[in-house]
């Protein structure tokens, strides 16, 4: 357990300093206020089964329309190469899970129509071989948590109830 949490805190050090590199290659001036805009989250790292790749989330701010948005990423061990996994601007991701058979990465989103997002975050899937990401769960009230099975067949959901002022075809009978 040991080995896990210091392979965690490295995967963490090396997302930071890469994520800092680009600020670190400007001129010297104070820190105004429109520079914590500029600044990116990063967090939750997954170092993969095969120890090769760490996914991890990173979270922006769009000051213009006042919002956060989150995107999963994924940095290969040395930290020689990342890759974007998703690029959404109108929901976010989170948890990256990595499957134990390290064929795919599921995550939690609530992405789709206004009306599909009414259910709240749904576990979607990420093949490692590459592909759009797939949409496992439709649960009404959402998914709060998930883990893997250790064979990576099936799914262990934290579940929300779902509001039942959203549902007035139930109240009346």
């Amino acid at each position: 357990m040991r080995v896990l949490m210091s392979d965690a805190r490295l995967a963490v050090a090396v997302v930071v300093l890469l994520s800092a590199a680009p600020l670190a290659q400007t001129s010297k001036r104070p820190i105004a206020l429109d520079d914590l805009a500029k600044l990116r989250t990063v967090g939750d790292p997954q170092v993969s089964p095969d120890g090769k790749w760490v996914a991890y989330t990173v979270e922006t701010v769009d000051v213009e329309k006042d919002k956060r948005d989150t995107d999963l990423w994924m940095t290969n061990w040395d930290g020689t190469e990342q890759v974007r996994l998703t690029a959404t601007t109108d929901s976010s991701e989170r948890m990256p899970r990595w499957s134990p058979d390290n064929r795919y990465l599921a995550f939690l989103t609530a992405r789709g129509d206004e009306e599909h997002k009414k259910y709240g975050s749904q576990v979607w899937l990420l093949n490692r071989a590459g592909g759009e990401a797939q949409e496992l769960t439709s649960i009404k009230g959402g998914v709060a948590d998930f883990i893997w099975s250790p064979d990576s067949k099936r799914l262990a959901l934290v579940v929300n109830d779902p509001d039942p002022n959203e549902e007035p075809e139930k109240k009346d009978g």
